[in-house]
């Protein structure tokens, strides 16, 4: 990053949080299964593998750190919840299949604001359906970009919305 200047420096910042941000959505995910998997073991299945429950609580580090990022994942999906529920509201119940291919297969809570407040301003999907797929189109065919065929949370901020409205519309 320090080989960057000016706004290149800011946008690779950003991109790096969006990443950390979807692997420890990933991550915390991973920590609810592990969670319930454990929370599930019975005093045979201990004896079975032959460890005390504590100390295998312990080495799993089961309260220090499944539980917290456990936790995150709830609270994470609950935020979530409301993101889509707010999609809903603009977009109609079915926002989900219209989009489609266009939405990222593990859409992070950072996205699905960003598509909120995107929504919430262009609530006609007709309307913007042929823009994202410009926006995605646009994106794939830059230099140093990120090359997935899915929408990315720059795609639905209204800075670059207004660039791209102002270039061919």
């Amino acid at each position: 990053m320090d080989k960057r200047e000016g706004k290149e420096k800011y946008k690779l910042a950003v991109e790096i949080a969006r990443l950390t941000q979807k692997q420890e959505e990933q991550i915390s995910f991973a920590a609810l299964v592990h969670k319930e998997v454990i929370e599930g073991w019975t005093d045979t299945d201990y004896a079975d593998i032959e460890v005390d429950r504590a100390v295998a609580q312990t080495e799993l580090g089961f309260t220090t750190t499944i539980l917290p990022l456990a936790d995150i994942h709830t609270e994470s999906e609950w935020r979530k919840s409301k993101a889509k529920e707010r999609l809903e509201a603009s977009w109609s119940e079915g926002w989900e299949d219209l989009v489609g291919d266009l939405m990222p297969p593990w859409p992070a809570e950072e996205f699905l604001r960003s598509l909120v407040v995107f929504s919430e301003n262009h609530a006609e999907w007709a309307a913007v359906e042929e823009l994202l797929e410009k926006r995605i189109a646009e994106r794939l065919a830059a230099k140093k970009t990120k090359k997935v065929p899915w929408l990315t949370s720059r795609d639905v901020t209204e800075k670059d919305i207004k660039k791209l409205k102002s270039a061919s519309w």
